[in-house]
């Protein structure tokens, strides 16, 4: 796996996806989504449920939100990064690494993660 990021403008893309590795349908993922959404509660750290503007209750433990909620969202990213994937492997960064422009600024200084 391999994100990369525009080093001028800070654009960047998921991590490069395997069709039987990383991907954001991988089995683990989809089973975890599917366990999630039959849950009433799920704690959770505040400043995630902030950064993705979760609706969120409190109780005694502290923040926590539904689990249609945070499969709902955890679904739109998903979402965003599939239509954001301008690179999906390894093997198509490296033919196009000399050539890849950043589709925000036009760059052609890439940071690898």
């Amino acid at each position: 796996m391999a994100f990369i990021y525009c080093e001028d403008c800070g654009w960047g893309q998921d991590d490069f996806w395997d069709k039987n590795g990383y991907n954001p349908f991988r089995q683990d993922i989809v089973d975890d989504l599917k366990e999630n959404l039959f849950r009433d509660k799920i704690h959770m750290d505040s400043q995630f449920i902030e950064e993705h503007k979760i609706p969120f209750k409190r109780d005694e433990k502290g923040p926590y939100v539904r689990g249609t909620d945070l499969v709902a969202t955890e679904l739109e990213r998903t979402a965003r990064s599939v239509r954001n994937m301008c690179i999906r492997t390894s093997e198509e960064w490296d033919q196009v690494r000399d050539s890849f422009v950043c589709p925000k600024c036009g760059s052609k200084k890439w940071g690898i993660d």
